[in-house]
């Protein structure tokens, strides 16, 4: 089970706020949805072995779907609530999950750097849980957030050629690639 953290109906698209279902319909962005946590989350955990689509590099872990980005993105307040839920912590929605994360990974980014945030960061990894972010797909050595915070993995990108792939995010904010 997951969580729906988006507080505002008009970029949820699911027609209310924060409530325990976690469907995304989609970013709904002209050319179709990107539905990019999904396919990380793919990439992360899809099954093996059975001749579909792609294998995932964790194929028995489970996933947690949280939604914290809508059309156009999203607020910091819905990722930091969104955030202390998947580590147990108190959030906005009164409610804990059943198990919290072992890892959070967190495929978005923007040029802000917020305390607030990165005080949730600091609660999440004291309570345990490791946090993983992308580096960012600007093709600049600009720290880009949540990556550069302190106690966050940030990943960059190689292509086949294990070289830099030319949109990645790359510079001393960079912890593995």
């Amino acid at each position: 089970k997951g969580y729906d953290f988006i507080s505002k109906p008009s970029i949820s698209l699911d027609g209310d706020g924060v409530d325990p279902n976690p469907k995304d319909p989609g970013d709904d962005m002209q050319g179709g949805s990107s539905f990019h946590g999904t396919h990380v989350a793919g990439t992360i955990a899809a099954a093996t072995h059975n001749a579909r689509g792609v294998a995932g590099v964790a194929p028995n872990v489970k996933i947690m779907a949280l939604r914290a980005l809508g059309k156009g993105g999203g607020t910091s307040a819905d990722i930091i609530e969104a955030l202390k839920y998947a580590a147990g912590l108190p959030n906005a929605s009164d409610t804990l999950p059943p198990q919290k994360a072992d890892i959070i990974n967190m495929s978005l980014g923007g040029t802000s750097w917020s305390q607030a945030e990165q005080d949730t960061i600091t609660a999440v990894r004291d309570a345990g849980v490791i946090i993983v972010a992308a580096a960012g797909n600007e093709s600049t050595s600009s720290p880009s957030y949540p990556a550069a915070y302190e106690g966050v993995i940030s990943v960059s990108a190689v292509g086949a050629a294990k070289t830099l792939a030319p949109y990645s995010n790359y510079g001393a904010t960079i912890d593995v690639a």
